[in-house]
């Protein structure tokens, strides 16, 4: 699928298939998104739009079905062979799900500070 660069502060290429309907987005984080069902119509506006991110926003982000897309040659993070690889699979945080804040004790020791200010709030009147 051809890519046209665009002028957007947030997206960076746009390709459009009208024999399968799908819209590619590359935006300037160089992420690349392949949404699907997009008609004629609703890609020609977009690339003819004033604003392509605010468009894209509006009658694009929610409206249709999309995957994001790997880097050409890119093999996900283990089997990459793609150098510098902008892949969002290597950008990946790990896994919050078990992070701990770095002070698990901040509630009680919020709570204690509020009351001193309180209490010398009251002590000052």
């Amino acid at each position: 699928m051809e890519r046209i660069e665009v002028k957007s502060s947030s997206i960076r290429t746009i390709g459009y298939d009208a024999k399968e309907q799908v819209l590619e987005v590359q935006f300037t984080s160089m992420a690349t998104y392949r949404y699907s069902g997009v008609p004629k119509e609703i890609a020609d506006a977009f690339l003819n739009a004033e604003s392509k991110g605010t468009f894209f926003g509006v009658k694009i982000r929610a409206c249709f079905p999309y995957e994001r897309l790997h880097a050409e040659g890119c093999g996900s993070r283990l089997n990459c062979t793609v150098v510098n690889c902008p892949c969002w699979c290597h950008k990946q945080r790990k896994d919050v799900t078990d992070a701990k804040p770095p002070n698990e004790n901040l509630e009680k020791e919020l709570r204690k500070s509020i009351k001193a200010v309180k209490a010398k709030k009251r002590t000052a009147i």
